[in-house]
């Protein structure tokens, strides 16, 4: 029996009158599971100032009379509240069960007991709201509509705190949720699992991806998390130094990935060609640089930024091994092949080792186009930002074969290309998959915070190497050229770059807060890239200083 007609027959039942007092007494049974447990809400002024955590701050009295102007109501699971394009009329405090916000279909926020389920910017100026809300489990809620509401506050004034921390809560409420939004998937499932066990078993996959911010493969491959690693030895100061206001996570399927990319580069394209080589690459955990910086995306594209990533890494070791005056010559063979292959063209002559490299760039475009599914512009955007970081490692080589270091300015502008800044956060697109719109207003949005994000790389990643690099000889590197073009002592230097971090980690976070004051489910594009952007900056940070021994001396 629906909760209104039995509250009617309860009325009928007990002849209660209008009066306030007896109004106020009024006893709900709500049978919420079909079976003989019922459970009693007692809408007393007591039990109301209680339910809505207002005692002590509104007199006794003035509640005597608002039983009159609420509604108990009770939603089955999988019915809906109220439909998308509608006016939000009331405003609901779940007293059981759980509610979910939908956008264009997709479920994009939760809400549990004790908070109210309103749009708010529809109730408040009275225009149709976007969001559809629909009842996830057996809910009860209170309700207080619109025009009782004016008149609530009319009648009895002294009821104003009431609706003060109604909005109060609202707003506290999307706060939560957007910082919710900025979780990964695996600290959401435990925030969930803590207040809805049966989150797992109860929604759909698609329904837990929407929720989650990740692709369905993903949501259906849902398992354990591994531990993350610290840093140890000299690598503690500078991970306090560097620590930011946003975790670092590891792939669940790091170490699965990491295989495959190695079987990868081993026995299909020999860029590994011995198996001192693959144990040197495993040894330095180049693979787990990716799965740090994409903790949540899709398996697939996971072993391919992996094969990139240890493709790249390949790269940059041999050009280290080539004598001055080689590593120029080495980048402008690669070059040339890679554009020909980027843009159809017959390949060219090129030395046996750098065929190599190419046949298995070759391998890496077909493959990614698959997994691009048909998007052209995110191919573009991807393949584009591939070329602008091999320009910039042929720019860095060129500074190395002439041994004349970069002025300060030319540094800036090209670092955030040849340290892999810039690619790492252009893949930001291809984790949106085939969705991804290049002129959309998601990627636009987030285009301040991918360049703030990708000067963060580069100075902690200075920081972080500038000893090793020291020791081998490399100028290309801010830590060396402020001693060298300002004359100062590393200590002067290291701190130089420390607040050149500092102030851009302030700047980045200004812009993060922008997005900050309210939950608005049409800007979940924003805030997924926005989170994506720093997995990035935390996760290159992470692997530097503690899973990887790239950077620390021999």
């Amino acid at each position: 029996m629906q909760v209104q007609q039995l509250s009617l027959q309860l009325k009928r039942q007990l002849k209660l009158s209008d009066s306030c007092k007896e109004l106020s007494k009024w006893k709900y049974l709500c049978n919420l599971t079909g079976d003989t447990i019922m459970k009693r809400y007692d809408l007393d002024p007591t039990f109301l100032k209680k339910l809505f955590g207002l005692e002590g701050k509104v007199n006794i009295n003035a509640f005597e009379r608002v039983g009159e102007f609420l509604e108990i109501q009770d939603a089955k699971r999988k019915t809906t509240i109220r439909h998308a394009g509608s006016v939000e009329t009331e405003s609901r405090f779940l007293v059981e069960g759980l509610i979910g916000m939908y956008f264009l279909g997709n479920l994009t926020r939760l809400y549990f007991p004790g908070d109210v389920v309103m749009d708010f910017d529809s109730y408040q100026t009275q225009v149709p709201s976007k969001y559809e809300l629909k009842a996830l489990g057996e809910s009860v809620y209170i309700s207080l509509s619109y025009q009782n509401e004016e008149q609530l506050l009319k009648e009895i004034p002294e009821f104003t705190d009431f609706s003060k921390s109604q909005i109060a809560k609202v707003r506290n409420a999307d706060f939560e949720w957007h910082a919710f939004t900025q979780m990964n998937y695996r600290d959401k499932i435990l925030l969930i699992e803590e207040k809805f066990p049966s989150f797992k078993y109860d929604l759909t996959n698609t329904e837990k991806a929407s929720l989650l911010g990740v692709s369905y493969a993903t949501a259906a491959r849902i398992k354990k998390s591994p531990e993350l690693k610290k840093a140890s030895g000299e690598s503690k100061q500078l991970e306090k130094l560097l620590n930011y206001p946003f975790p670092a996570y590891v792939h669940n399927d790091a170490a699965e990935i990491e295989e495959l990319s190695a079987s990868w580069a081993f026995n299909f394209h020999s860029l590994l060609r011995s198996n001192e080589e693959l144990g040197y690459y495993k040894k330095q955990k180049l693979s787990y640089l990716s799965s740090c910086l994409y903790p949540e995306i899709d398996f697939d594209k996971g072993v391919w930024i992996s094969k990139l990533y240890l493709w790249l890494f390949y790269l940059d070791d041999m050009t280290d091994s080539l004598p001055v005056g080689q590593k120029g010559v080495f980048w402008n063979y690669l070059m040339i092949g890679v554009e020909n292959i980027v843009n159809g063209k017959p390949p060219v002559f090129s030395p046996s080792r750098i065929s190599v490299f190419l046949n298995a760039f070759m391998d890496l475009v077909m493959d990614f186009k698959t997994l691009a599914a048909g998007n052209k512009e995110l191919v573009e955007v991807v393949f584009k930002e591939i070329m602008l970081y091999l320009r910039g490692n042929k720019l860095e080589s060129e500074y190395k074969d002439q041994g004349n270091p970069p002025s300060l300015e030319e540094y800036h502008i090209s670092r955030p290309y040849f340290s892999g800044g810039n690619l790492a956060l252009s893949l930001c697109s291809f984790e949106s998959g085939d969705k991804f719109i290049r002129d959309g207003t998601d990627w636009k949005s987030t285009e301040q915070l991918r360049i703030l994000g990708a000067k963060l790389i580069y100075l902690s990643n200075d920081l972080i190497s500038y000893a090793k690099e020291d020791f081998q000889g490399d100028f290309m590197n801010l830590v060396a050229l402020l001693m060298h073009h300002e004359r100062m002592d590393f200590p002067t230097s290291q701190q130089a770059v420390l607040n050149e971090h500092s102030e851009t980690l302030a700047e980045f976070m200004k812009l993060e807060r922008n997005w900050r004051d309210e939950f608005r489910p049409e800007n979940n594009g924003v805030l997924k890239y926005l989170k994506q952007i720093k997995y990035k900056v935390a996760g290159s940070v992470h692997w530097s200083l503690s899973i990887s021994p790239r950077y620390k001396m021999p």
